[in-house]
Parts: structure tokens; C-alpha cells; sequence
């Protein structure tokens, strides 16, 4: 029997943040979005982490102060994520339970990467331009950038109401 869990592949620098060491490089993630890369995104005296699902690239933003309850904030974060793309509940609840165990390893997927660099610049530039907007309005925005590889010009979305069999 596989237990439910989600693993986070976060960079380096968000391991070190976090103080996790790379904990299982072999674990898998038992959800419908996969896993998830994560990074720190550093812009004048905010701290923010972006996180991409490995499936579908959807992004979510947390303040660097939930590092320490990632375990309750991403799941919730995903879910609220999900519901605003039109997800049914009883997926969004299903998703969330699967991300009720968390751990780490690390990255391992240069395409991930890229795609995580892009979107934290993209994030960066929407904070220095347009400080008003909430992490949230900013992630949103994100989901609808087009994606190259392996998506041919889908966005996030896309692909992840896809993912959730939503038309």
C-alpha cells in the first residue's frame, strides 16, 4: 500500500531556508499534480516562495513566514488555487488529503527549473511594477503565461483543469 504524499523539490537555497536536509531523492508524489518544485524568491525586503506543480506547472505564492507550516499552508493554498479554477470539491478535498504527508528531496528536473526561474522572474517584475497586488492576484496571473515544453503554448490552467477533468 502506498502512503499518500506529496514530495517538494525544493533549490538549494530553499532546503537551506526551510532546514531541511535532502531528505529522500527516490520518494514519489501519490497526487494528481504530481510533485512540487519550490524556490525563494528574494525582491528588496520581501521574501516569497514559489512553488510549480510538476504536472501541470500551476504556481503558488506563500509569504516566506509559512515556510515553517508548509505542511498546512501549500495543501491549503492548492486547494483555494484549485477551487478558483473551477475544480470540484470533492477533487480539491481528494488532492488535499494526498498532500497531507509532505517531504522533501531535491530538484531533478532542469525543465522544472527553467520553468520555476521563469515564472520567479516574472513574479519579480509583477512585485517591483505593481506592489499592490496580492500574492494570490500574482499566482493567477502566472497560471495564465503560456508554456513551451512539454505544453506547446498551454497555460497551467490549462492543463491542470485538464489534469481534474473540467472542460
Amino acid at each position: 500500500m502506498h502512503v499518500k504524499m506529496v514530495v517538494l523539490r525544493c533549490t538549494r537555497q530553499l532546503l537551506m531556508r526551510l532546514k531541511y536536509p535532502d531528505e529522500d531523492p527516490s520518494a514519489e508524489s501519490m497526487t494528481r499534480l504530481g510533485g512540487w518544485y519550490g524556490t525563494l524568491i528574494r525582491f528588496g525586503h520581501w521574501h516569497v516562495l514559489l512553488f510549480i506543480s510538476e504536472r501541470s506547472r500551476l504556481p503558488v505564492l506563500l509569504p516566506a513566514r509559512d515556510a515553517d507550516r508548509l505542511a498546512l499552508a501549500l495543501p491549503r493554498a492548492v486547494s483555494e488555487t484549485l477551487m478558483s479554477l473551477g475544480v470540484p470539491t470533492a477533487s480539491v478535498e481528494q488532492e488535499r488529503s494526498s498532500m497531507s504527508q509532505i517531504t522533501f528531496g531535491p530538484t531533478r528536473s532542469h525543465s522544472l527549473l527553467g520553468s520555476l526561474n521563469e515564472f520567479a522572474f516574472l513574479a519579480r517584475a509583477d512585485f517591483v511594477t505593481r506592489r499592490d497586488r496580492t500574492l494570490d492576484a500574482v499566482a493567477r496571473e502566472l497560471a495564465e503565461v503560456p508554456l513551451i515544453s512539454p505544453f506547446k503554448g498551454e497555460c497551467a490552467s490549462v492543463v491542470t483543469r485538464r489534469l481534474f477533468d473540467v472542460g
